[in-house]
């Protein structure tokens, strides 16, 4: 998340930067001044730089960044922040607890794949491999042009499902849902086979619901009575979206102490992070909503200071959650961040902060150029897919999932053999929600040997499942011994369809390692 940057690397960086920009001859009064702002202020961040301390404050980035014309990420990553790293701390500390994580893309440059052919129209009519599906790719392009070419849906967001606080959920523990807003007469009327996400004064759930008679009642598949679920509505509950599609890294941990979030507590106000004004009312909410121990907080401390290799006062984190006229160091703003369960990015509004990345560049870009034609080279042209029906199906799929799933698999057209798409629904008993059709597997070779007799004795998301694709059917199911070999059973419970296995077919067996499935 940090490494300590030097003063002369910082002025080494800046100086390149400003000589770049000396190569651009104004075209009019207005670039005339920008050039001249551009040229004052990097001065006097020269002259100054000396005298900082290391690790600056918001206003300090903010400035580099317009003065540079670097994007968010950029202007952090030169005084040594990795904002994209944040992620993984905020899951390390706090995956325990189903919260709103972030889904903003610091890494803006980032070079991903995108479709650019596809085999037919009516492919998507039909489960197959990626490869089947995309004949011609659209490579290197930079991640940022998801955002410029208006393929991103407003108010679109990504929640975490806890690993403990999730008992009674209707997605597993530890995935991650995609929530997309509803009109209001949902909120009133929701739909019992949906799934929602609801907000409550001490956190967040994913559930089934109905409304009725001023109350809202949760609907949950666990096996286990968890007693009435039933909340004032509105009042105690607040409905915030629908979840369209979760993702989920398998097999899943098992995870013996989860628990049915308590009922009241805290009494955090009903509102979201990104309805928030003010930092200040945004980790005030967040910490009342997401109240931790005092050994949860001394973990947190000590993970920020093992970073920064110091962290915030107990008596100033009190002070950034009331109104105060100082702007944190980019280092306690991280901290704050984490430790009251919020997005930098919210973090980053609230304070005043453009997120805008329009018109500006990564700072590697801007170093690795010797001439200003290089950092224009760096945006090609994008191509729209074609044909644009089949390019249709995909973006409605698989868009709002792009920024991550790029994140995660940049060069996705690797995975043309190992990524399969489902046209069908697979009954595979066990499972819930359901592999509905349009869900993605994301394929790894199975063991030689697979240990069936270990894998047996777990549950669900949890027990390893496979796919053997026979021409061109497709055979989803747990693994089992079938006398000398294997079959494929779609129950772990000794009913359900069974597929036997040839000796041969065992080397085209893939194991399930990832999924995406629309809910």
């Amino acid at each position: 998340m940090y490494r300590s940057v030097t003063r002369s690397e910082i002025s080494d960086a800046l100086a390149h930067i400003r000589d770049l920009y000396r190569q651009i001859k104004p075209a009019d009064e207005q670039e005339s001044r920008t050039y001249e702002r551009r040229e004052v202020g990097i001065k006097d961040l020269l002259s100054n730089l000396p005298r900082t301390k290391e690790h600056p404050t918001l206003t300090a980035v903010d400035e580099v960044a317009d003065m540079a014309r670097l994007t968010t990420e950029g202007a952090h990553r030169l005084f040594g922040y990795n904002l994209a790293k944040i992620r993984e701390y905020d899951l390390q500390l706090n995956g325990g607890r189903t919260h709103i994580v972030e889904s903003y893309p610091f890494e803006r440059d980032r070079l991903i794949d995108l479709p650019l052919e596809f085999a037919s129209e009516e492919i998507f009519g039909f489960s197959g491999m990626l490869g089947d599906m995309v004949t011609r790719w659209q490579t290197g392009i930079p991640m940022r042009i998801l955002e410029e070419a208006g393929w991103l849906r407003p108010g679109i967001f990504f929640v975490h499902i806890g690993t403990e606080d999730s008992l009674g959920s209707s997605l597993p523990p530890g995935s991650l849902a995609l929530v997309e807003p509803i009109a209001e007469d949902e909120e009133f009327h929701p739909n019992p086979r949906a799934i929602y996400l609801l907000q409550f004064g001490n956190g967040y759930c994913c559930s089934r619901c109905v409304v009725s008679r001023g109350k809202l009642q949760l609907l949950s598949s666990e096996r286990t009575y968890l007693g009435p679920q039933n909340f004032d509505y509105p009042g105690a509950v607040r409905i915030v979206g629908r979840a369209r599609m979760f993702a989920l890294k398998l097999p899943l941990p098992e995870y013996p102490s989860r628990y049915s979030l308590p009922l009241g507590g805290n009494c955090a106000d009903l509102i979201l992070p990104t309805e928030q004004l003010t930092r200040n009312v945004l980790f005030a909410t967040e910490h009342m909503r997401f109240k931790r121990t005092k050994k949860e907080e001394q973990l947190v401390r000590e993970a920020f200071h093992a970073v920064f290799g110091s962290s915030p006062s107990q008596r100033t984190e009190r002070r950034y959650r009331s109104f105060t006229p100082s702007e944190p160091h980019v280092d306690s703003l991280i901290y704050f961040t984490v430790a009251n369960f919020a997005r930098y990015t919210d973090a980053l509004r609230t304070g005043g902060s453009m997120i805008t990345d329009t018109g500006r560049f990564s700072l590697e870009t801007l170093l690795n150029a010797r001439h200003w034609a290089d950092v224009l080279a760096t945006t090609p042209e994008v191509r729209l897919p074609l044909p644009v029906k089949a390019w249709e199906v995909y973006r409605t799929e698989l868009v709002e999932w792009i920024p991550l799933l790029s994140y995660k698999f940049p060069e996705l057209r690797l995975w043309s053999d190992r990524a399969l798409r489902l046209a069908n629904e697979y009954a595979i008993q066990g499972l819930d929600p359901a592999i509905a059709p349009g869900s993605w597997m994301f394929l790894e070779k199975s063991p030689a040997i697979p240990d069936v007799q270990s894998e047996q004795r777990k549950s669900g998301w949890s027990r390893p499942f496979y796919v053997l694709r026979r021409g061109l059917e497709t055979i989803c199911g747990y693994l089992e011994r079938d006398g000398a070999g294997y079959a494929l059973l779609s129950s772990a419970y000794g009913y359900g369809s069974k597929t036997t296995l040839a000796r041969d077919e065992l080397k085209d067996l893939w194991r399930v390692g990832c999924v995406l499935i629309p809910v």
